[in-house]
């Protein structure tokens, strides 16, 4: 059995990312700029395939930004998954901030998720798809809150930023031994 390879990549940008807005789970298309990105993004990863499927949050800038890539590599294999969701940033969605550091972006969701919801919702969705594809490679298109989190929970990176259509590769030992300390929520 060949070693499992998840990729977690995030969308191309949208309006939103450009102006510096946090956009949670506010249901924006990517613009040209992200369009773009997603191609050239699909054209890379087409060249480190094979991949088994791609899985996509379902907010819509992820599956715009999923099909273009999905068609680019060449599967047909293509799942939305609700636990792939940005987080929620209650009040603070769709206001200017940038990229807030950690202390202040739980000061801005105070009505909306802890990071803490965000990790295990998106590790325990991240064991399930890698349960599910053992030795495959498997693309995961998210949002860059949601991957930032759980790179840093499951790597102890800090501050782990992922920039609108670019990826980075996880190492799914990492999500084994999280699980092992942490059980599954659901």
């Amino acid at each position: 059995m060949s070693e499992q390879k998840i990729v977690l990549i995030r969308h191309g940008q949208t309006e939103w990312n450009k102006a510096g807005r946090l956009h949670g789970r506010g249901d924006l298309p990517m613009n040209e700029t992200g369009v773009r990105q997603a191609r050239q993004l699909a054209a890379d990863l087409a060249m480190q395939g094979p991949w088994a499927a791609v899985y996509s949050s379902p907010l819509f800038r992820a599956p715009q930004t999923a099909q273009i890539i999905a068609n680019g590599v060449g599967t047909r294999a293509l799942h939305e998954n609700p636990e792939l969701m940005e987080q929620d940033f209650g009040d603070w969605e769709g206001k200017l901030v940038g990229h807030p550091a950690d202390e202040q972006r739980q000061v801005h969701i105070g009505s909306g998720e802890t990071e803490q919801h965000l990790v295990e919702r998106a590790i325990n969705a991240l064991f399930k798809i890698s349960q599910q594809h053992p030795g495959e490679n498997v693309l995961v298109v998210s949002h860059g809150a949601l991957i930032s989190s759980v790179l840093s929970a499951l790597t102890s990176e800090a501050d782990p930023r992922v920039a609108n259509g670019t990826c980075r590769e996880l190492d799914a030992r990492l999500l084994n031994t999280y699980v092992s300390r942490e059980p599954l929520w659901h």
